[in-house]
């Protein structure tokens, strides 16, 4: 069997295992060890099936270290930063609660310009450095200098699979930590069945995440002040419809290849055409 067909069927059990973990539960410190534990057990199985195996070719190596050993580090990360952040969260009121996740945004964010190139490289799909940064025989760059990166042990990992897991990671909890502040300002609790809305929105998704970023971006709203988190709880409230997530498809509507709005451009042509009926009965 190889590798690529392993870590499929690893990766399809770890996500099954996963989600028997309800990570919205009372008690998230113990499930966020838990799913750790599960990722770490993985990992741990991936290990013992590199000990007995050749690669094939550099391009199966290539995708192994870019997509398959990503996830999983990736995963631990994201699990391991959110029991450390949730074990350091206030008691408090939902105010002070609020502003601790703010600050852990900007935490977030910061560290994403930090490393903005290969962020750009993950958003972009690009492919032009894989074989840089995916081939362990590859002599690549370090990054920025870090002490860590000498304990590394290459046999399981190269240095950029560990920038990429731990930039994934850090979206990941960038788009917890959205949701949260979501949750904090109401926006669940008014979509309840007692609270129904009159008006209903029939579209996709990401055509609403993609109108509430517009909105934010083109400060018609409030002078400018009000935040993608405000926008986003109105939007659910208003439509009735659960936004969780949505920073998560902000990225993957940035990451667009062709045509990044596609849902504003349609509103266009929709209007252009309204518009233009009017001219041809008069």
């Amino acid at each position: 069997m190889g590798i690529l067909t392993f870590s499929d069927r690893i990766i399809t059990r770890l996500k099954n295992e996963l989600s028997v973990l309800k990570l919205d539960g009372e008690n998230k410190l113990i499930q966020f060890e838990s799913a750790f534990h599960l990722v770490d057990r993985a990992m741990d199985e991936i290990k013992l099936f590199m000990d007995q195996y050749e690669f094939v070719s550099e391009e199966e190596e290539i995708e192994f270290f870019k997509s398959r050993m990503t996830y999983f580090l990736r995963e631990s990360v994201y699990f391991s930063e959110l029991f450390n952040m949730e074990s350091i969260k206030p008691a408090g009121s939902k105010n002070e609660i609020r502003k601790f996740y703010e600050r852990e945004l900007l935490s977030v964010k910061e560290f994403l310009q930090n490393n903005q190139n290969l962020y750009n490289y993950l958003l972009m799909k690009k492919e032009n450095q894989d074989r840089v940064f995916f081939l362990r025989s590859a002599q690549a760059p370090i990054y920025k200098p870090n002490l860590f990166w000498h304990t590394l042990d290459t046999r399981y990992c190269t240095v950029y699979t560990l920038y990429f897991a731990r930039i994934m990671g850090t979206l990941s909890l960038a788009a917890y930590i959205h949701d949260q502040l979501l949750v904090l300002n109401g926006a669940q609790d008014s979509i309840g069945e007692d609270k129904k809305p009159s008006l209903n929105w029939t579209g996709n998704k990401a055509d609403l995440v993609e109108l509430v970023y517009a909105l934010n971006a083109s400060n018609v709203v409030n002078y400018g002040n009000a935040s993608v988190v405000e926008l986003a709880t109105v939007m659910s409230e208003v439509f009735g419809i659960e936004l969780q997530g949505y920073y998560r498809t902000f990225l993957e509507i940035k990451s667009r290849k062709k045509n990044r709005t596609v849902f504003l451009d349609r509103c266009i042509e929709s209007l252009e055409a309204y518009m233009d009926s009017f001219e041809s009965k008069g």
